[in-house]
């Protein structure tokens, strides 16, 4: 009895379309490679942006504080011995008590910035990445990450 029972649902399974979680097959159709290569190849640019982006907020809080030392911060990444590359359009803005850098892609969504500010007898440092800002909104790095933004670990000096 129990035997029956067990083919029965066996030739059920069997007969059912298949559904699948993920890219491949879903109700019998064949995968569309083309749009699951291009969806991996996007996500590693993104990547791959966002290391890049990331190896230059680091470059860019170390000169800044070097500069700093030195006594005052850097007007540009130029000044600093940097450049943002052929993905990144970079924005300094910099005063006698702080300097900010304002990385936007020219493809994706993620912005990237950083801030230096001198801090009573101290010099302190953020870097942060969010939601790229529209034409008509302005972000400032000089006193922090901007609201919604997620602050991004930094390496100790």
């Amino acid at each position: 009895m129990a035997a029956a029972g067990l083919l029965v649902i066996g030739l059920t399974g069997m007969r059912s379309p298949m559904v699948s979680t993920g890219v491949g097959v879903a109700l019998g159709t064949k995968p569309d490679l083309a749009v699951a290569d291009a969806d991996v190849e996007r996500r590693e640019f993104m990547l791959q942006q966002r290391r890049d982006a990331e190896v230059l907020l680091e470059q860019f809080i170390r000169g800044q504080m070097t500069r700093h030392y030195w006594g005052h911060f850097a007007g540009s990444l130029t000044d600093l011995g940097l450049s943002s590359g052929k993905h990144l359009e970079a924005t300094v803005t910099s005063t006698a008590l702080g300097s900010g850098l304002l990385l936007k892609p020219k493809r994706g969504e993620e912005a990237y910035g950083a801030g230096v500010r001198q801090r009573g007898s101290r010099v302190v440092r953020w870097q942060c990445r969010g939601q790229l800002p529209t034409q008509d909104q302005s972000l400032s790095f000089l006193d922090g990450c901007p609201k919604g933004w997620q602050k991004i670990a930094s390496k100790q000096f």
